[in-house]
């Protein structure tokens, strides 16, 4: 059986999974569970220092599904276009989420999610500043740690949303008390929400069951806000520890069906229960279907099209039709022969140069005078001084304000604590305070809120709102 590892890593956990393929069926050998404060190279460094060396043998690298609020999530529809215009477009556009000048600042990695009628495509894609990822990687390098492959949380929990319709299909999975809110189509992430999971985390059943019944109507209504299209299904994922009895009181008016995701491993007694994402990449992984690493350079592999393959038939039908004709006509041998040769030279350089167009590496794309004119865009003044005004006056009483982060391209976060007589006016007050802020029309809400009640208090919840600025 050949055996893979993977390291899910999060702000707070470090979980080490390692099964592989046997057979028809995949397999969890080992799995645990780490505490990690931060992902600064210290602390990552100190815990991968704390795993012993066998747990990794039999393994020809580690994995590393990173789970980070900065990973940006999005699907492009683009017209017919060539390979290298189309890794263009998503590292540009990559580039701009993940607030970065130069291409060699950001991780990207691509696939093609399906194709619509008139040969448009939809593409799928993940991005990542560099600078997030090069302290993890030298804690890994410094303990001799071969990575293999780097993923998201989000890409690899919509591998286990599958919805045989085609239809949007959300995910929600639990780590390190907090939730991830997936929305994916065809097995792609396209919405991602995260919110913090109080009240003892995922072993808390009451608790799990009283965040999401809060959190699950105002992640619907974000998604209507934006015009996005809702999921018709719900899948909970493997640490979502809900009693059944309360999955039909979460279904609501907008749900058709909540389900329990099925893990497609098999986990040794005694193991941690390992995540559907990771469960999800280490089948795939078994399987040999290779899943797009943000470390590799993004190439692109389509199907030949029509005009192409009519071509390299004609090509072949002619040589068929001449070596027919010079085999009727024995005088003429040598010439078949020859024109032959010249066919089968034709067919090789025609495979070369679709080999060429559809498997594009991203550093061979040129800036254009249009990215000069984005990047410029970007870096234009902000209304700082009446986001400050506005976020004040937004504030009423009970809602305490504790930061306000915010750079020229780099998200907005507001962080605080709001109070009130009962938990329901406590939720009221930070309700008309988020619909304020994303009232405010140079904002655009991002999805990425997370809300904790304060231990040891019913009335007092912390949050931390995020936004970004809009550019259009």
């Amino acid at each position: 059986m050949q055996t893979y590892a993977i390291v899910e890593l999060e702000e707070g956990t470090l979980n080490v999974i390692v099964g592989g393929r046997d057979g028809a069926t995949t397999r969890v050998q080992r799995s645990l569970r780490i505490p990690c404060a931060d992902l600064g190279y210290e602390t990552v460094s100190t815990v991968l220092r704390s795993i012993g060396s066998d747990v990794w043998e039999g393994a020809g690298g580690v994995h590393v599904v990173l789970g980070e609020r900065r990973m940006q999530h999005f699907q492009s529809t683009l017209p017919k276009m060539t390979a290298p215009e189309v890794v263009a477009f998503v590292t540009r556009e990559g580039m701009r989420l993940s607030a970065v000048q130069t291409q060699a600042e950001a991780l990207v990695a691509t696939r093609l999610v399906r194709r619509l009628p008139g040969k448009k495509l939809v593409m799928g894609t993940t991005a990542l500043a560099r600078s997030v990822w090069e302290p993890i990687r030298r804690a890994f390098e410094s303990n001799n740690i071969k990575v293999a492959g780097l993923y998201s949380m989000e890409t690899c929990l919509a591998m286990a949303a599958k919805s045989p319709d085609g239809d949007p299909v959300a995910i929600i999975e639990c780590n390190a008390g907090r939730a991830r809110f997936v929305l994916c189509e065809a097995e792609s992430p396209v919405q991602v929400r995260r919110f913090l999971i109080g009240g003892g985390g995922e072993g808390n059943a009451a608790a799990m069951t009283t965040q999401l019944a809060m959190e699950l109507p105002r992640t619907l209504d974000w998604l209507r806000e934006i015009g996005q299209a809702l999921p018709k299904a719900l899948v909970l994922g493997a640490r979502v520890n809900v009693e059944d009895e309360s999955m039909e009181m979460l279904r609501g008016d907008d749900l058709q069906t909540i389900v329990r995701g099925e893990m497609p491993a098999v986990v040794a007694d005694g193991q941690a229960t390992p995540s559907l994402g990771v469960a999800a990449l280490i089948a795939r992984l078994g399987s040999g279907k290779v899943l797009p690493s943000l470390l590799e350079v993004p190439r692109l592999h389509f199907s030949l099209g029509a005009s192409r393959v009519v071509a390299l038939a004609a090509t072949v039908a002619a040589g068929l039709a001449c070596s027919l004709s010079a085999i009727v006509d024995g005088k003429a041998w040598i010439t078949v022969q020859d024109v032959v040769e010249e066919t089968r030279a034709e067919t090789q350089r025609l495979q070369a140069a679709v080999a060429a167009d559809e498997s594009v590496p991203v550093g061979n794309t040129q800036q254009r005078p249009e990215d000069v004119r984005l990047q410029t865009a970007l870096t234009m003044r902000r209304p700082i001084s009446l986001l400050l005004a506005q976020v004040s006056n937004a504030a009423e009483g009970g809602l305490h304000l504790e930061e306000l982060k915010f750079a020229s391209t780099d998200r907005i976060v507001v962080t605080g604590i709001v109070e009130g007589s009962s938990r329901q006016q406590a939720l009221a007050a930070l309700t008309v305070f988020s619909k304020r802020l994303r009232d405010l029309p140079y904002l655009r809400a991002d999805g990425q809120d997370e809300i904790g009640e304060v231990a040891g208090q019913r009335n007092r919840f912390r949050f931390r709102l995020g936004m970004a600025w809009r550019n259009s």
